[in-house]
C-alpha cells in the first residue's frame, strides 16, 4: 500500500505540480519534491521509536503538508511526527494536535521553512532536575519544533505549550518567530543556541517555570552565543527568567542584540538577566516585580534606555565587574536598590575585568530604599538624574570608588541621605538641586569625612539654585489624610508569589476617620515600611517634647493563613539617620485581620511597644514617622488611619464594610506530597463545584458539588494514586469560573 501511495505521489508530482493530494498520514511516509498534501482529517497514534520520523522530507524541496483536524498521538514521547532534513521550501500548517513527542517538528540542514497555525503541544515534558543550558541539540529536551543548522524560517500562530520548549533552534538564523503561544512550558518559551539575525516578535512566552525546581535555570527567551537578533513587543512575564542571554567564555563575540517593548515583569528570578555579554540595546521594556529587574553581570557596553523598573524585590539593576554601560531615561522605583554596581570576587577568564566607566543620565529614581549603590566602581558620571524621596541614600558610595562625578542631578527630600560616602576617595558632585534647598541641611544630609575622618569628602560647591525650605513644624492631626505624602520602602528579601501588582493609594471607601485611610497593597513578604511626608514638599522640623502618645487605627488583610510573622516596629526619626524604634507584637496586626483596631501607646514606651534608640535623638527636630510589617515571604494589605501625635479633634469610627467578592486562593502547601488545602471565600451563599484536572482538562477528581454559605470555606485534597505533575483546581459558582495550577511531588 506504501508503495502505491509513493507511486502516485511521483506521477502527480511529475504531471501536475502543485496540485493538492488528499490522503491519510500512514508511518514512515516519505516526502516527494513538489508535494501538496492535506492529510485526511482524524485520530491517528503512531510511535517513532527510531526518531527516523513518522513523516520524513529528505533532500527535497517545494513541500506543503496540510493537517487540518488531524490529531496525531505518539504515545511515548519518542521520536518525532515530522522529521525534516537537507530540505527548502516546506510549509507544515494546520495541524489540530500533536503530541505525546519528543518533538512534533524537527528540522536539520533546511532553509525557507514555513510552520503556520499548528498545535504542537503536549510534547515532552521533562520538570524534574536541574537544566543544563550550555548542551547542544543532541541533548535537547524535547517540545514543539527543533531545529538545528537552518535559516530563513517563518513561524508564526502555532501554539506551542505544555511541553519543554515551545522551539528550540540551534546554529541557525534568520529566522522570524512571531505571534505564537509558547505559554506554560517548563524550560524554555524559545530556545536559541548559536543562533543569529532573527526577529522574534509579539509572543506569549508566559508562565515558563520549573515546578520542582530553582526557577533560575528556565526563562520565556534563552539566547546562547546568539547575536544580532531583534526581539520586540513579546509577553516574556511570569517565567524563571523573562530573558537569559549568556556569552560566558564567549565574551569576544558581540551580541549587539535589541530588546524592545517586552514585558518581563513577574519572573521570580530575573526579568531580563544579560551576562558576559557585549554591546546589547534595552528600550521600554517592563521589568517590574521580579527578584532583580535586570541583571547584566560582567556585561559592557550596554544601553539601558527608556525601560520601567519598578518594585523588584532585589535591585532594579544589579551589575557585577560591568564596564561601559549606560543606564539612561529609565523609571526605577519601588525597589530596595534601585541601581546597584560592585565589583565582586572575580571568576576564572575574568580577572582582569573590573568595575568603571558607568554613565547614569536621565533617570526618575524614585521611592527606592537605597537609589544608586556603586562599590569599587571607577569613572562614574551621575548626572541628570532626579533622585526623589529614596530612603536610605540618593547616591551610596562604598570601596575603592574613585573618580566619579556626580552633577546636574535633582536630589529631592530622602528620609536618611542625598549622598552617603563610605570609600576613602573625594567625590565631585557639583552643580546640583538639592531640595531642601538651605545649605545646613545639604551639609547634614551628606555623609562624608566630616562626619567620619576615614571617609572621603564630597565636593558639593557650587549648587544650583533651589527653591526656599517649607518647614512643617507641627505633625497634622491626622498624618493619614490627603494632601500629605506616603512612600512604601522595601528592604531587600526573598521573593513573594506574585498576586498584585504593588500600590500605595488613598483608600475613600474602607476608613475610619475622616477623608481616607492610607492603603498599602504588596505581594513582598520580607520588611516593608510605609513612611509620612508632608504635603507640598515640605520638611517636617517637629518638636514632640510636648507630646506623650501616638495614636492609629490599622486594619490588615493576609494573602496566606499563616499571617505577620516577623516585625511590626515603628521607627520616629530625625534627618540625620537617628530614630527611636519601638518593636511591638506582630499579634497586633495578626488581631486586626479584616477588623479596625486602635492601638496608642506612649512615646517613651510601654511593655506592648518597648522602645529602643538608635543613634543620638532627641524630640526637638523629628522628621519622619514609619511603619514596618513582615510576613517572611508572603504579601499583605495594611490600611492606616487616624495617625497622630495629639488628639487634636474628635474622632468619630465609621467602618464602610468592605464589599465581599468571590475568590480562589493558592493551595497550601504547594508543591505538595499527601495532602493539600484549598481556600476560597464566596461573596454569597452559592452553589459550588470545586474540580481538579489535568492539563489537557480531563477531570481527575470533584472535591465539593453543593450549595455553601457565603465568607471564607477551606477544602482539603488528598491525592494518593495521583502521578507526580501539574494540575488544575477550578471553582466554579453562579457567577465565576476560577482556575489555579498545583503541583504534587512524588513521595
Amino acid at each position: 500500500m506504501k508503495q502505491l501511495i509513493l507511486f502516485a505521489l511521483g506521477v502527480v508530482c511529475a504531471g501536475q505540480a502543485w496540485s493538492q493530494l488528499y490522503i491519510p498520514i500512514t508511518d514512515n511516509m516519505q516526502i516527494q519534491s513538489y508535494s501538496n498534501i492535506k492529510f485526511v482529517a482524524g485520530q491517528y497514534t503512531f510511535t517513532d521509536a527510531p526518531a527516523d520520523g513518522v513523516i520524513q522530507i529528505n533532500n527535497v524541496n517545494h513541500v506543503t503538508l496540510d493537517g487540518d483536524s488531524c490529531y496525531v498521538n505518539g504515545v511515548n514521547d519518542q521520536g518525532y511526527l515530522i522529521k525534516i532534513t537537507n530540505s527548502d521550501h516546506i510549509t507544515i500548517k494546520n495541524f489540530d494536535s500533536v503530541y505525546n513527542y519528543k518533538y512534533a517538528l524537527h528540522i536539520m540542514n533546511s532553509d525557507h521553512i514555513t510552520i503556520n497555525g499548528n498545535v504542537f503541544s503536549g510534547n515532552k515534558v521533562d520538570s524534574i532536575g536541574w537544566i543544563s543550558i550550555w548542551t547542544d541539540y543532541t541533548q535537547a529536551l524535547g517540545g514543539g519544533v527543533l531545529m538545528y543548522q537552518s535559516r530563513s524560517a517563518d513561524i508564526f500562530e502555532n501554539n506551542m505549550t505544555l511541553q519543554n520548549d515551545g522551539v528550540a533552534m540551534y546554529h541557525c538564523d534568520s529566522v522570524r518567530v512571531h505571534e505564537n503561544d509558547f505559554s506554560w512550558n517548563t524550560s524554555f518559551g524559545i530556545r536559541m543556541y548559536w543562533t543569529d539575525s532573527c526577529h522574534i516578535y509579539q509572543n506569549n512566552c508566559s508562565h515558563v517555570n520549573r515546578p520542582y525546581t530553582d526557577p533560575s535555570d528556565c526563562a520565556a527567551l534563552l539566547m546562547l552565543v546568539s547575536n544580532k537578533n531583534r526581539v520586540e513587543y513579546n509577553d516574556l512575564s511570569y517565567s524563571g527568567d523573562g530573558v537569559f542571554l549568556g556569552q560566558y567564555q564567549y565574551s569576544n563575540i558581540p551580541n549587539n542584540n535589541y530588546f524592545a517593548y517586552n514585558e518581563c515583569s513577574y519572573s521570580p528570578h530575573n526579568a531580563i538577566e544579560a551576562t558576559f555579554a557585549d554591546g546589547n540595546v534595552y528600550k521600554h521594556n517592563k521589568c517590574n516585580y521580579s527578584h532583580y529587574g535586570f541583571w547584566l553581570g560582567y556585561s559592557f557596553n550596554s544601553l539601558v534606555d527608556s525601560n520601567e523598573i519598578v518594585g523588584n524585590y532585589q535591585t532594579g539593576i544589579a551589575i557585577d565587574r560591568g564596564f561601559s554601560n549606560t543606564i539612561t531615561d529609565n523609571v526605577i522605583g519601588d525597589n530596595p536598590i534601585g541601581i546597584e554596581l560592585w565589583e565582586g570576587s572575580p571568576i576564572s577568564g575574568y580577572t582582569n575585568q573590573f568595575s568603571h566607566d558607568y554613565t547614569i543620565q536621565n533617570n526618575l529614581i524614585e521611592g527606592n530604599t537605597l537609589a544608586v549603590s556603586a562599590s569599587k566602581t571607577e569613572h562614574m558620571v551621575v548626572t541628570g538624574n532626579s533622585f526623589d524621596f529614596n530612603r536610605n541614600a540618593s547616591i551610596s558610595l562604598d570601596g575603592q570608588s574613585d573618580m566619579d562625578t556626580i552633577s546636574w542631578n535633582t536630589f529631592n527630600a530622602p528620609t536618611v541621605f542625598h549622598i552617603s560616602n563610605n570609600s576613602a576617595y573625594d567625590i565631585m558632585a557639583m552643580h546640583n538641586t538639592w531640595l531642601p534647598g538651605d545649605s545646613a541641611l545639604v551639609e547634614e544630609k551628606i555623609f562624608d569625612k566630616h562626619d567620619n575622618v576615614t571617609k572621603g569628602e564630597v565636593i558639593w560647591w557650587p549648587r544650583e539654585p533651589s527653591p526656599d525650605v517649607l518647614y512643617q513644624y507641627t505633625p497634622p492631626c491626622d498624618m493619614a489624610e490627603p494632601p500629605s505624602t506616603w512612600y512604601s520602602y522595601p528592604e531587600a528579601g526573598y521573593p513573594a508569589p506574585v498576586k498584585y501588582a504593588d500600590s500605595l493609594t488613598f483608600d475613600t471607601e474602607n476608613k475610619m476617620v475622616g477623608e481616607a485611610s492610607v492603603k498599602l497593597v504588596t505581594s513582598r513578604g520580607w520588611y516593608v515600611a510605609l513612611n509620612y511626608r508632608p504635603a507640598d514638599d515640605s520638611l517636617a522640623v517637629w518638636s514632640l517634647s510636648e507630646e506623650d502618645t501616638l495614636r492609629f487605627w490599622v486594619k490588615t488583610k493576609k494573602f496566606i493563613p499563616y499571617g505577620f510573622q516577623y516585625y511590626f516596629n515603628i521607627r520616629i526619626g530625625d534627618r540625620k539617620g537617628n530614630y527611636f524604634l519601638y518593636s511591638a507584637s506582630v499579634a497586633l496586626l495578626n488581631n486586626a485581620h479584616n477588623v479596625w483596631k486602635k492601638y496608642k501607646f506612649p512615646l517613651s514606651g510601654n511593655a506592648t511597644f518597648p522602645r529602643s534608640t538608635v543613634g543620638t535623638m532627641s524630640w526637638d527636630e523629628i522628621n519622619y514617622v514609619e511603619f514596618w510589617a513582615d510576613t517572611w515571604d508572603f504579601g499583605f494589605t495594611l490600611w492606616l488611619d487616624g495617625v497622630q501625635f495629639q488628639d487634636c479633634e474628635p474622632v468619630t469610627a465609621i467602618e464602610v464594610p468592605v464589599i465581599p467578592v468571590t475568590s480562589l486562593a493558592q493551595n497550601y502547601p504547594n508543591p505538595f506530597t499527601g495532602s493539600t488545602t484549598i481556600p476560597f471565600t464566596l461573596a454569597r451563599p452559592d452553589h459550588v463545584r470545586l474540580t481538579v484536572t489535568d492539563l489537557f482538562g480531563n477531570l481527575r477528581g470533584i472535591l465539593i458539588d453543593q450549595p455553601l454559605g457565603s465568607g471564607e470555606h477551606t477544602v482539603s485534597f488528598s491525592a494518593p494514586g495521583f502521578p507526580a505533575g501539574i494540575y488544575l483546581y477550578h471553582l466554579q459558582t453562579s457567577s465565576a469560573v476560577l482556575t489555579k495550577k498545583l503541583i504534587i511531588l512524588d513521595l
